[in-house]
């Protein structure tokens, strides 16, 4: 029996192109790699303060697609401390709308998504990851970087799709430069499908 995964972005048309991938990966090292994953477009939220209104949540996304067995929000943190546990309060308030066989799950990119690729790639000798991680602001910073680096401004949405696939290909290392996204959900996913 495969599962049904619906990963929900804060604006899915850059952010697919990363989290897809990063989430199929994640579900095949937790257990479940015949995980069908789909990155929600309908509602595309269009910005983080729409992606956390619960009754949007709950109306659009889990009443909408009963057929999902687990449900992922995955949104950047912009360097707001707490993020975390406000995405734990809504999944628990939404968990009273799920089925019984379904999990509302949470993630928070550290800083932004565009973290992933870079955490596959090569740094640059100038970089230091530690100043990459901390920054509030590293799609613009250190992703345009990136994107200059490989090539990638003309392909669409800057390359997220091409530099992602090579990311990749370089999993251990995004594993060890983002444990408490990779390493982290991928427990978070087992300790789900066992509740």
């Amino acid at each position: 029996m495969s599962y049904n995964v619906l990963v929900i972005p804060e604006d899915f048309t850059k952010d697919e192109h990363i989290l897809k991938p990063l989430v199929q990966k994640v579900l095949s090292d937790a257990g479940k790699p015949n995980a069908v994953v789909e990155v929600c477009r309908n509602p595309n939220f269009q910005g983080i303060s729409e992606a956390l209104k619960i009754e949007r949540l709950r109306e659009e996304v889990v009443r909408r697609y009963p057929m999902v067995h687990l449900f992922l929000l995955f949104v950047d943190r912009d360097g707001k401390e707490g993020r975390e546990r406000s995405l734990q309060d809504l999944a628990a308030q939404l968990a009273n709308d799920l089925k019984s066989a379904q999990r509302f799950l949470t993630e928070v990119a550290r800083q932004e998504v565009e973290i992933f690729p870079i955490a596959g790639h090569d740094l640059s000798a100038e970089w230091k990851w530690n100043d990459i991680r901390q920054d509030e602001s590293v799609k613009d910073t250190y992703f345009q970087k990136l994107v200059e680096r490989e090539g990638t401004s003309l392909f669409p949405h800057n390359g997220r799709k091409q530099l992602m696939a090579a990311a990749m290909r370089n999993w251990q290392r995004m594993c060890s430069r983002c444990p408490e996204e990779t390493t982290a959900l991928t427990e978070k996913i087992k300790k789900a499908w066992e509740d």
